[in-house]
């Protein structure tokens, strides 16, 4: 008489069940092991390889972008560079060196060079822009040729570097205390071209000139032959008719190292 093929499965059933809990138990643990051990792989060294190898890929860009970061950090933290000429087209550089061949903080359309080999006897140029928003000083009213600066004339106004001429200024004390040398209309950006410094001699005043030497200093009266701020050399003309240059030391008075 033959068995019920219900009942036996169900024997069959029975009869396997532990060893298929054990499989699934191996399994299982195995399976934990295997993900424990991938999450203590190394992921962030292998980004950093990365970037290594970006890194070496084109040195000569990476050093220019390098050096116009240091050059531009007095711009504030609004600075996009782009260096628009691949450096891969130029050859390979040993040691590149960057400088700029326009001293200053470079601003807008820039070219900069960089100095190849071990003695820097090979000269590259790439082209680069420079981006940025800066705060600078505009004039928040008419301001007359001649005038001096009162900081109440002046505010401040936000505007892309590339969009402003150079010597904008950006500090108030650039300005305040300054004369104008033309007429400043309402709203212009300030640069440094159209102030100067208050004149302490003009031209034709007879002022007091004094000569300072090892061991000695003498005072004579002189004429100005131009007008001066303090700290600026001017020419001067003695009793004798002798021309010679001083510098501005206060009002009417100048000062000749001999």
């Amino acid at each position: 008489m033959r068995d019920d093929p219900s009942e036996a499965l169900q024997r069959l059933r029975s009869r396997y069940r532990p060893y298929i809990q054990r499989l699934l138990w191996a399994a299982a643990v195995t399976l934990m092991t295997c993900l424990f051990a991938l999450s203590l792989l190394p992921i962030p060294s292998i980004a950093r390889a990365d970037d290594n190898i970006v890194e070496q890929g084109d040195p000569l860009t990476l050093s220019v972008e390098r050096f116009l970061q240091q050059r531009t950090a007095s711009l504030g933290d609004q600075v996009t560079i782009d260096i628009r000429q691949s450096a891969a087209d130029l050859g390979h550089c040993i040691n590149p060196q960057p400088f700029l061949p326009r001293p200053g903080v470079p601003q807008g359309r820039v070219t900069v060079g960089v100095h190849c080999g071990n003695d820097g006897s090979q000269t590259r140029y790439l082209q680069a822009t420079i981006s940025a928003t800066v705060r600078h000083l505009v004039a928040l009213k008419s301001i007359d040729s001649g005038q001096r600066i009162d900081p109440a004339m002046l505010g401040w106004q936000q505007s892309e570097i590339s969009r402003l001429r150079r010597g904008y200024l950006d500090n108030m004390d650039q300005a305040s205390g300054m004369v104008a040398t033309r007429r400043i209309p309402d709203g212009a950006t300030l640069t440094d071209n159209m102030l100067r410094k208050p004149w302490m001699v003009k031209r034709g005043d007879t002022v007091v000139l004094t000569a300072v030497g090892q061991g000695f200093r003498v005072s004579r009266s002189v004429e100005a032959l131009d007008n001066g701020g303090l700290g600026s050399t001017i020419r001067l003309k003695t009793e004798n008719n002798q021309i010679l240059q001083g510098t501005v030391t206060g009002q009417d008075r100048l000062r000749v190292d001999i």
